[in-house]
């Protein structure tokens, strides 16, 4: 797919959202949506109530915000809907992690990847938390976060 045609695409998906980019955070306590064309934007809280949120990302195509938390030490999600918001649900997705800091779905080949900076490692697993398997734990020293292009592979 040419450069143009996905910039295209990407400005649509941003005119279905609601015309303008939205920028979605991890405030360690909660995660906030802000409008990010607005200077002063007030943030709005989609998640609350959590106790040490590290890393986010988000699967437009299925609606999932995905976030990891280093306390509970597990990455979690919900279904998000532009419209009326988040459903409220926390499903823990990966548990017994020992300190998961980077997170990053591939929402292409549904996968999700993290770090884990205590165990040095770097890890995949189904967008589900199924066939966890782990890529990487030689020579790394607490890898904290993690990017991926889901169109190269």
């Amino acid at each position: 797919m040419g450069a143009v045609l996905r910039s295209l695409l990407l400005c649509s998906f941003c005119l279905l959202i609601r015309g303008t980019p939205l920028l979605l955070y991890a405030n360690r306590r909660d995660l906030r949506l802000v409008d990010a064309s607005q200077a002063r934007a007030n943030a709005t809280v989609v998640v609350g109530g959590l106790e040490d949120a590290a890393a986010v990302d988000y699967v437009f195509g299925g609606g999932l915000i995905y976030w990891s938390d280093v306390s509970e030490e597990a990455i979690k999600r919900t279904v998000f809907n532009h419209s009326t918001g988040p459903t409220g649900q926390q499903v823990t997705v990966v548990s017994g992690l020992a300190s998961p800091d980077g997170l990053a779905c591939d929402w292409l080949g549904r996968k999700l990847y993290w770090t884990d900076s205590e165990t040095n490692r770097i890890e995949v697993a189904e967008l589900d938390g199924t066939l966890r398997k782990v890529l990487f734990w030689e020579d790394l020293d607490q890898p904290r976060a993690i990017a991926l292009d889901p169109e190269r592979g």
